[in-house]
């Protein structure tokens, strides 16, 4: 039987880690530096599947920042700008938006217009999953695991971490 991503589990994925180490270092016995290609895929193969073995331990969730009034979650995301990154607010959250004049706010546990507003950045889980992300063109690039939501892009799905 062919196993998909679905229904491996995290165990699996740390044999797909294992297998991925194993194959790296026999693309060094045969060929030393010249499989430097090989090697360097199996690197990023290998902490893929940790990253998505432990997802899987975790529920399916990972953890991420969340915007949050008292107890109550605020729809709202993160997003990147040439400016850097803000909290973006859903349409829904007139009250916020009203009192900020815009739908944009500055990120940072420090700053003081999320405070303003009684806003604070706190640790959740909600469901997510990994991929290898990048930017670049080729091997002069950038690579690196990237975990993301799968669930609800404005936070209706997460709850606050331990």
């Amino acid at each position: 039987m062919i196993s998909t991503e679905k229904n491996k589990t995290a165990d699996d994925f740390r044999a797909d880690a294992a297998i991925a180490i194993e194959r790296s270092a026999e693309s060094w016995e045969r060929s030393d530096t010249d499989g430097c290609l090989t090697q360097w895929a199996c690197g990023w193969t290998e902490r893929l599947s940790k990253a998505k073995a432990q997802i899987r331990e975790e529920g399916d969730t990972a953890e991420f920042i969340g915007l949050w009034e008292g107890d109550r979650r605020v729809k709202a995301k993160q997003i990147e700008t040439k400016f850097g990154f803000t909290w973006l607010l859903h349409d829904d959250e007139h009250e916020l938006i009203a009192r900020r004049g815009k739908k944009f706010l500055p990120t940072g546990e420090k700053s003081r217009v999320l405070k303003s507003l009684g806003l604070t950045q706190r640790l959740e889980r909600a469901p997510a999953w990994a991929a290898l992300d990048g930017s670049g063109h080729g091997l002069s690039g950038n690579v690196w695991v990237s975990t993301f939501r799968t669930g609800d892009k404005w936070g209706g799905d997460a709850v606050l971490a331990d």
